[in-house]
Formats: structure tokens, C-alpha cells, sequence
């Protein structure tokens, strides 16, 4: 209502009933097409009214419809984010955790600039299974064509991976990437260094799923063998194999060839400390092992040197790069460099 006597807009604030945009109008004294303009942002209204509206919605407590919003803007400031890989238990000891520090570093980044997260499931045809529209997505791990990634890019939506992928020309796309080409170097000659024995004769340790991230690592550990000139030993688990069960065939079958395994991840790490210890070797006086992963997580081993990665930190770079690339800045990826942690524990 006005008040006569101050020609200044007052407002009732003290009501139960839901807040309309006509009720904005009515306490402001304009039209509810001005309020409309005010809070989509379109059309020319003088920066008063602007300020005024804006003042009256705020004490009448109005929330503006985020999903007509969406629809009318075309922009949702919602971020999906998608993994690429599933896989019984190495995805519940490994990328479960991984995964979950990911959206909450993501979560986290998107806040500050005014978006929003959601977490959700991709089909194998490549399918988002979520109700919300969504501007953007980060895809964790995809695989060379990831069907996700590829029918997110048809459908509009600008990417961001969490590892490298080699997108169609003119693709909206960037990576947030490891930098295995440095890490795994640094990992070796760091072992060589530690190494009771003239020669370190590392083996390395990886799934069945050749992602960028395995690629990489494994193009990095052949070159570093050739250069020392190694024989290199990549021991990759079968399709729905164990770890346990390739661990123990890895170090059983070459106990007198192998004094060091550089293992993928967490899981194989386990994996291999385990059947180390069930066939009576030491670590590290025996065996040397490293792993790529957070050496800041719980249960990670004193006895095992790290390539260390931070998801929290990654989600938060995937999630920065992406609302970059939303509010129109270029698609720029990203090679992010790891750090040598080494192992605080020796026998």
C-alpha cells in the first residue's frame, strides 16, 4: 500500500499466505509486467523502480519460481555431475569416495558464484537420468567417445571432464587432467632413489578400463622404463577379476623380477600391501609401492609413497572452469600437477 502522508511504499510483512509476483505489484504500486522485468532481468526499468521492487519483494518475502525462470532465461545455474564408471568393488572401495569428494568440492566452488549442483546418473546410451535442467556438466573419467559426454555436447550443453578427452573440433568442451607424464617420472625415480637394490624393477598396477587417466599412466611408466632401459611390467585386472586375486598373481609370479608396483588407485594399493603380506614380504624393505591417490584420507598407509591427489580440490577446479566457460570466457583445460608425498614409514 502507499502512504499518504510520505508517498513511500509500506509493506505487511507479517502474513502466511505465499508471496505472488501481484503481490509485489500491489505493495510497490507498479505493474506486475515491471516486477516480471525486475526479476528476469529483461526489459529497460529505471535503476528507482529497479531498487524499489527489489526492496518490497525482499520484506514481503518473495521467492521468484527458479524453474520459470529457468524456462523463460534458458539458463537453470544448475551444474550436473556425472560418473562415467561403475564397477562393484572397486567402485565402492575407490570411486565411491572419490566420486563424493568431487560433488563436494564442486558443491562447494558452485555456491560462490551462484550455482547450483546436482549429482546424477548417466544410461549407457549416454542419457542424464535427472528432472532438472541442466546448464553445464562435469563427467568424471570418461572413456575415449564417452557416450555421455558426447550426447551432453549434441544436446547444447557445455563439459567439463575430470581427465582428458579429445573432443570433436569447435566442441564445448574442457579437461581438468592429472599430469601422469610428470607424476609417474617423479613417483620412479623417487622409488629408484629410496631402493635397497642397485636397479628398481617396477611392475604397474591397473583396471580393466582404459580411461585417459590409465592411459596416460601407463604411456608414462612404458617411456620411464624404456629410458632406463627396463623391461616394463603392466599388470591390468581382467574383467570382473578381484584385485586381490591379480595382486597375488602379479607379485607370485614375479617375485624374483619385481622389487616396486606402482598401483592406479586405492584399491589396487590395498591389493597389493595385502598379498604382499600374505606371501611374507615386507614394505618397503622388499617391495616398494606407490599409488596414485590422497595421502590425506583416511587409511591411507604410512609404508606407501603417494602421487597424491585432492578431489576436493578437482571438483572445485572442474566446477571454476566450467561456470567460466557458462558466463562466456573460452573453454581452456586444465593439466594439473601432482605431488610426490613420500612414504612416513619405513621398516
Amino acid at each position: 500500500m502507499v502512504d499518504g502522508t510520505s508517498g513511500r511504499s509500506t509493506v505487511n510483512t507479517v502474513s502466511n499466505k505465499k508471496v505472488g509476483i501481484q503481490d509485489v505489484a500491489k505493495a510497490a504500486g507498479i505493474s506486475t509486467a515491471t516486477v516480471s522485468q525486475v526479476y528476469n532481468n529483461k526489459g529497460e526499468v529505471a535503476a528507482a523502480t529497479r531498487e524499489r521492487v527489489l526492496e518490497v519483494g525482499s520484506k514481503l518475502g518473495y521467492r521468484p519460481n527458479a524453474i520459470g525462470q529457468a524456462l523463460r532465461s534458458g539458463k537453470s545455474r544448475v551444474i550436473g555431475i556425472v560418473v562415467s564408471y561403475r564397477d562393484s568393488a572397486v567402485w565402492e572401495q575407490t570411486y565411491m569416495p572419490y566420486y563424493r569428494n568431487i560433488i563436494a568440492g564442486a558443491a562447494i566452488e558452485a555456491v560462490e558464484h551462484g550455482y547450483s549442483i546436482s549429482a546424477a546418473a548417466g544410461s549407457a546410451d549416454g542419457r542424464i537420468e535427472t528432472y532438472l535442467p541442466l546448464d553445464g556438466v562435469i563427467v568424471v573419467d570418461p572413456v575415449p567417445g564417452d557416450p555421455i559426454v558426447e550426447q551432453s555436447l549434441e544436446n547444447g550443453r557445455a563439459v567439463v571432464t575430470d581427465g582428458g578427452y579429445q573432443p570433436k573440433p569447435g566442441a564445448q568442451l574442457a579437461t581438468v587432467h592429472s599430469d601422469m607424464a610428470q607424476a609417474i617420472p617423479d613417483i620412479l625415480n623417487h622409488l629408484a632413489r629410496q631402493s635397497r637394490e642397485a636397479t628398481l624393477r617396477p611392475a604397474l598396477f591397473v583396471g580393466p578400463r582404459l580411461d585417459d587417466y590409465t592411459v596416460s599412466t601407463i604411456e608414462a611408466y612404458r617411456h620411464w622404463c624404456t629410458s632406463h632401459g627396463l623391461a616394463s611390467r603392466v599388470a591390468s585386472l581382467a574383467p570382473g577379476q578381484a584385485p586381490m586375486d591379480a595382486a597375488r598373481e602379479l607379485l607370485t609370479a614375479s617375485s624374483d623380477e619385481v622389487n616396486a608396483v606402482h598401483c592406479l588407485n586405492e584399491t589396487y594399493c590395498s591389493a597389493i600391501t595385502s598379498a604382499a603380506a600374505e606371501l611374507g614380504l615386507s614394505i618397503p624393505g622388499d617391495l616398494q609401492v606407490s599409488v596414485t591417490g590422497n595421502s590425506k584420507a583416511i587409511g591411507a598407509d604410512p609404508r606407501v609413497a603417494y602421487l597424491n591427489i585432492d578431489p576436493v580440490e578437482t571438483g572445485a577446479i572442474c566446477a571454476r572452469t566450467l561456470i567460466a566457460m557458462l558466463e562466456g570466457d573460452p573453454a581452456e583445460s586444465i593439466a594439473q600437477e601432482v605431488t610426490l608425498v613420500p612414504a612416513r614409514r619405513r621398516d
